[in-house]
């Protein structure tokens, strides 16, 4: 494909200080290129995090700000400066893709019509799984998230419905790890790079799911990756929905210039 026939790429930042940097940054690695910086893709990116709610504040009280009407309205910004190009975009956020939000953000974009195709990250990261664990069925997939993406349940029905079963963490543990995320002292939402506590609690939290049989591990906050990097851990698959998306992004803005693993 030329530059003139790829689709630009929109990435939905502002979810994470991090999400939406690292996002661009595995799209670069997951393009092939001639070497030049002409032979990367357009990519617009637009970290809005004043703009955006907090995803698991609205999941535990609808009453507050709606994160779906306001990344619609960041996807809106992008659709103008567009001005008619072709776009791909995505939200670098598991939480974000809780139906009660991913829903209604759809829904707003449907009713602008912008043209933005969105690629959905949760779906690409089942895509991921089975490549990663092919012919294996009716296993337990440990996942680590917010206490806002487990309560959702998105995880469990997407398993479920790829023949796995959700793992998570004891009910006891989750407190511990929502705080490894957000702790605004020590936290990986909190610091320019993650603590020695937020990586040792991540890693003791993916060491539980290892011994209680997970034969994969999803990191399901787009912070977990910066704690616990690496394609494997104790020997099985981890599984980095934002690799996930990127590939995705990449593919359906250029399938051409899709880098393979």
């Amino acid at each position: 494909m030329t530059p003139e026939t790829e689709s630009v790429v929109v990435i939905g930042g502002g979810v994470g200080p991090m999400a939406g940097v690292a996002l661009h940054a595995m799209i670069i690695a997951n393009t092939l290129t001639d070497g030049t910086d002409q032979s990367h893709l357009t990519v617009h990116h637009y970290s809005c995090s004043a703009r955006i709610p907090d995803r698991t504040e609205y999941l535990l009280d609808h009453e507050r700000a709606d994160p779906a009407a306001a990344m619609a309205s960041v996807f809106e910004l992008a659709a103008r400066a567009l001005d008619g190009c072709a776009a791909v975009g995505g939200v670098p956020c598991n939480t974000f893709h809780a139906p009660l939000i991913y829903d209604r953000f759809l829904k707003l974009l449907q009713e602008k019509n912008n043209g933005i195709r969105i690629v959905n990250m949760l779906q690409e990261t089942m895509a991921t799984l089975r490549q990663r664990l092919p012919g294996v069925s009716a296993a337990k997939i440990g996942v680590l998230s917010t206490t806002g993406t487990r309560g959702s349940g998105v995880y469990d029905r997407l398993l479920e419905a790829s023949g796995f079963e959700a793992l998570y963490v004891p009910e006891s543990s989750q407190p511990i790890l929502h705080a490894a995320i957000y702790d605004r002292n020590w936290g990986i939402k909190a610091t320019p790079k993650p603590a020695d506590r937020a990586i040792e609690t991540v890693s003791m939290m993916a060491d539980d799911l290892v011994r209680h049989g997970a034969a994969a591990v999803i990191l399901a906050c787009t912070e977990l990756p910066l704690a616990l990097g690496g394609s494997q851990f104790r020997s099985i698959p981890l599984i980095d929905p934002m690799v996930s998306l990127a590939r995705a992004l990449v593919r359906e803005a250029a399938p051409g210039k899709l880098a393979s693993l």
